[in-house]
């Protein structure tokens, strides 16, 4: 039978269909589904577009899943009379036409000590005030659903520190989008990452820094843009009537992937919509949220447009969707799972003999958590033969004692499993590199515990942890050193091999292998020159150039191990484009188009050749010299893209003060520049370096002089940045193996719509 080789593991006489194993076959949530047509999205700007086309052509119903969703976000047609694109336009339309909506969104505490505002009461309270026409809305707050409790807060299971964090829209269960962007503020960004704000593109809460205080007032005019018209709401109006002053305060560029899924991948995401909401609708809560039933799916005529995943699509690309879930969860999914129904993939042609196999399948597995990510990621890396491109907002991953000989909060191995694919390149005499982009910091205020706990153990991970991603490369080389020679293996503390290193010169011969990234743009405006880190949001892994994930989990505990946050990704195989690829240094593998494509698209933006429109920061310019983009393993293209990030750091620690660098002792030492009167101040543009100024002025024509000489967006980590730190940044409220939030606090806006909402309802 057709279908039988999407059970390869469950079934009896089956077969897998794709070479390499990258996806999570031992205990998945769902099958690799052929014949997807898959489209990545490298800005926000593009990804909002195709959502919003996709809900303009949605027929019977539109589900949404948020950590955060903002009502008022603008999708596309930015600066357009009426804001047409505005998510409450765009959700009222629909409805008017006939088309029913429901929104799962993280139900966010806001404690004292541990501030998350998701804006999701406000979000809710909006949408329900919407005319709902032929339509219908209706928006859960979720939970988690770990089994975890937090004793402190004396809960079963607190949200205190999991999310839901799953980010997908679902239109008519053919369509399905996928990634690491939330419909939220400061999300909708370009391939120019202006530091600047444009009031017009980027309006009141969108103008959007974690890492500053908004500094003016609202205007008049942006006064009116709050106001109702009828049951279509304005936008919110920003906390205590403030908003990032663009006349001397940058906006934070966002960097995040995303991809749309047409085909038979779209019912599994599809399918983990429903499974979520009917296992919490009527519990907790959430006990007066309604059931998805099959009534109510046969009447809204759904059956009509979901696919059927058990049929090959017209696309070219095989996709599984992994999840993260919890072994509660999954019991709770249980009875769903057993009434069948709509979630089933063999809803179009039932199978019971096969549905039987799955039941006790599911039944089997649910004793332990689900960890599909984590599981796909680990095969990935198992299969590389060349390289391995990784995007990611963190990176705090099992790496031993810190240096300060704390023991690391996290217990995923992800730092292994790379470590090891390193070393098998080693003793086989092989080219291999892991490109590692972050962000400098995560988002937030560094004085902050979680910001600064976060920050030192992704610094931990990469270099300088007891088994860091970086130390044990270079131990792996001294052993390989030593072996060729025939002596024996030396024996030192983990500490004690940097030092022997340095006597055999190979202090840095793991830069062969490893390149760890930023991202940073600057701009002018009103006599100022500015900067800001670009915030990588995107949780994305390519390797080879075969095999994409683009999904929502980042690289930590919280994300990876089942029993923290919900998360959904995306392993994406092309059927099309595979060829055997020179990619450098004598290595020839089997590339394929839509992993390949989306690696060297993310390249271009991030080397500044897709640069649109004015920018008064870095300018769009053409391939760097030495740079192949087809073949990133050459020696040439490894060295020539570390040069020009060392090169634009240099520039950025040169013209500024603040800019995070390898001299600073302390984390927070570049804040001190913000200080006036004795006091930080975040609601201004600090001096620059003394040879910038002039008459206690930024010398705008000499700075930017300087600046231009800057390279596209690619800057090098400093990767010692805060090793004097005399102890171990304490994690919030001393939740050691939580430290990590898998976002953070966005600018808290208070909400201040009750007049508003009053005088529709």
């Amino acid at each position: 039978m057709p279908y039988d080789r999407y059970t390869a593991l469950l079934a009896p006489d089956t077969v897998a269909a794709v070479t390499n194993q990258y996806f999570d076959l031992e205990k998945p949530y769902a099958f690799p589904r052929y014949g997807n047509e898959c489209t990545g999205y490298v800005t926000g700007k593009d990804y909002m577009k195709a959502v919003a086309d996709a809900i303009r052509a949605a027929k019977k119903f539109i589900f949404i899943t948020g950590w955060q969703l903002d009502s008022d976000v603008e999708l596309d047609q930015r600066g357009a009379a009426g804001h047409p694109g505005r998510l409450t336009e765009l959700l009222a339309d629909a409805m008017a036409r006939g088309v029913h909506v429901r929104v799962m969104l993280y139900d966010s505490i806001n404690l004292v000590l541990e501030t998350v505002d998701t804006h999701e009461e406000a979000t809710r309270t909006r949408f329900d005030s919407l005319a709902t026409g032929k339509g219908s809305m209706k928006v859960m707050l979720q939970n988690p659903n770990t089994g975890r409790g937090v004793a402190k807060w004396g809960s079963n299971d607190s949200n205190t520190y999991f999310s839901h964090h799953q980010k997908t829209v679902i239109v008519d269960g053919s369509v399905a989008f996928v990634g690491g962007i939330d419909l939220a503020y400061g999300r909708w960004d370009d391939n120019t990452f202006n530091v600047v704000v444009d009031p017009a593109i980027h309006v009141l809460n969108d103008a959007y820094n974690g890492q500053v205080t908004r500094g003016r007032k609202m205007t008049a005019a942006e006064t009116k843009l709050t106001e109702w018209a009828g049951k279509r709401p304005g936008f919110m109006r920003p906390a205590n009537n403030r908003v990032l002053d663009e006349r001397c305060q940058p906006r934070q560029p966002w960097q995040d992937i995303a991809v749309r899924i047409k085909g038979p991948a779209a019912f599994d995401v599809f399918a983990n919509f429903v499974l979520r909401w009917n296992s919490f609708a009527g519990v907790g809560t959430n006990w007066m949220d309604g059931a998805l039933t099959k009534g109510w799916f046969d009447k809204l005529g759904g059956p009509d447009t979901l696919v059927d995943p058990l049929l090959k699509g017209a696309g070219s690309n095989t996709v599984q969707i992994c999840r993260s879930a919890s072994s509660k969860q999954l019991k709770d999914e249980l009875g769903i799972w057993r009434n069948g129904s709509y979630i089933t993939d063999d809803w179009k042609k039932s199978n019971s003999k096969r549905r039987d196999i799955l039941i006790k399948a599911r039944e089997a597995w649910v004793g332990e958590h689900q960890t599909s990510i984590r599981d796909a990621m680990i095969n990935c890396i198992r299969s590389a033969q060349g390289y391995i491109y990784i995007e990611n907002q963190f990176f705090v991953s099992d790496c031993g004692a810190d240096e300060k000989l704390t023991k690391g909060p996290a217990n995923n191995q992800i730092v292994h499993e790379l470590t090891e694919a390193v070393r098998r390149a080693i003793n086989a005499n092989r080219a291999f590199h892991i490109w590692l982009v972050l962000p400098e910091h995560p988002e937030g205020l560094l004085e902050d515990e979680a910001t600064s706990s976060q920050a030192w153990w992704a610094l931990q991970s990469a270099r300088r942890g007891q088994h860091a991603l970086i130390r044990n490369i270079t131990m792996y080389l001294i052993f390989k050193k030593y072996k060729d020679e025939g002596k024996p293996m030396p024996v030192r503390q983990a500490w004690g091999y940097d030092a022997l290193a340095k006597e055999l010169g190979l202090e840095n011969k793991w830069r062969d292998y490893v390149t760890v990234l930023n991202l940073r743009n600057f701009g002018q405006t009103n006599g100022l020159v500015m900067t800001e880190m670009v915030y990588i949001h995107s949780k994305l892994m390519i390797v080879d150039d075969a095999v994409a994930i683009i999904g929502s989990a980042n690289i930590n505990d919280r994300s990876l191990n089942g029993n923290g946050d919900t998360e959904l990704a995306a392993v994406i195989v092309d059927d099309s484009g595979a060829a055997m690829t020179d990619v450098g240094q004598g290595l020839r593998i089997v590339t394929r188009k839509f992993a390949r494509d989306l690696r060297i698209k993310v390249w271009k933006k991030h080397f500044g050749m897709s640069v649109e429109g004015t920018s008064t920061g870095v300018k769009k310019q053409g391939l760097p010299a030495g740079i192949n983009l087809e073949r990133p393993l050459e020696k040439a293209s490894i060295k020539a893209l570390r040069e020009l990030a060392i090169g634009n750091r240099r520039i950025y620690d040169q013209v500024f003060l603040h800019t995070p660098r390898d001299s600073f002792g302390t984390l927070a030492e570049g804040r001190r520049h913000y200080k006036r009167n004795g006091k930080l101040d975040l609601t201004w543009t600090p001096p620059l370096d003394p040879d910038y100024m002039s008459g206690g002025k930024h010398n705008v024509a000499k700075a930017t002089a300087e600046l231009a000489k800057i390279k596209g967006f690619f800057v090098e980590m400093p990767l010692q940045w805060g090793s004097k730190e005399l102890k171990t940044p304490p994690p919030p409220l001393g939740a050691s193996t939580m430290i990590a939030r898998n976002e953070e606090p966005t600018t808290p806006p208070e909400v201040s719509d009750t007049i508003g909402v009053t005088e529709q309802v």
